[in-house]
């Protein structure tokens, strides 16, 4: 496999990511409980976005669609850097959703347009959260309902550790299965502390969760774009 080209050349560099770790890995992971933390977690997601049929709803990066399939109402729009995975998206969801290929810095939408925002495991992967933080208070309507997630890069490293030292991986671990942390594709180191920072003035808090509940290896935001 070819080295990776470096991140200045964004969009090629994001489609190789893609290709070599797939991220729709985690819905059909070999592993059971990489299956269920993710489960855990869109299931946190969908309940703080509250999205009802009415709801014109964007998923910013959203991989292959697999959050926005789960969303009711025909007001379905999701964005992807990846061209490979904006065409598998909207394979999935067929004439009930609008796929495009795009960037979270310029999303292609005019101010306000949206009830309902969501962006998962994307923070990590951009060149510039701040600026796409910006971007979706833009595209969001006045005390319409932002959802972020980020990996809390640190809570996993100790629990990679953890597992370690108590002869524990190969219960999470199998030896070549697809990997569940790549350092690799992650551009910034995300925590809630950051998260906090990043997202900053630009929406209102609503509450934060953690998934799973006993040792959260995510962080979920779930925020409102201020009147």
């Amino acid at each position: 496999m070819p080295e990776p080209l470096a991140p200045e050349h964004f969009a090629d560099w994001n489609e190789q990511m893609v290709q070599r770790y797939d991220p729709e890995v985690f819905h059909h992971h070999p592993r059971g409980v990489v299956r269920w933390v993710e489960n855990k977690r869109i299931r946190a997601v969908i309940h703080g976005l509250v999205a009802r049929p009415e709801h014109r709803i964007l998923d910013v990066g959203c991989g292959a669609g697999n959050i926005l399939a789960q969303l009711p109402g025909a007001q379905r729009h999701g964005v992807d850097l990846s061209a490979q995975m904006a065409k598998r998206a909207q394979e999935r969801l067929g004439a009930g959703a609008t796929v495009i290929q795009g960037d979270a810095e310029q999303l292609p939408y005019e101010d306000g347009f949206f009830d309902r925002v969501v962006a998962t495991s994307l923070l990590s992967h951009v060149l510039h959260p701040e600026q796409v933080i910006q971007e979706i208070r833009r595209v969001t309507k006045p005390n319409g309902r932002v959802v972020i997630s980020v990996c809390d890069e640190e809570r996993i490293e100790r629990g990679i550790r953890l597992t370690k030292i108590l002869a524990l991986d190969r219960l999470f671990f199998g030896k070549g299965e697809p990997q569940v942390y790549n350092v690799e594709y992650h551009l910034h180191r995300f925590s809630l502390p950051r998260l906090r920072d990043v997202v900053g003035g630009h929406l209102k808090e609503l509450y934060v969760v953690g998934v799973p509940y006993v040792f959260p290896v995510h962080a979920i935001g779930v925020y409102e774009r201020p009147a």
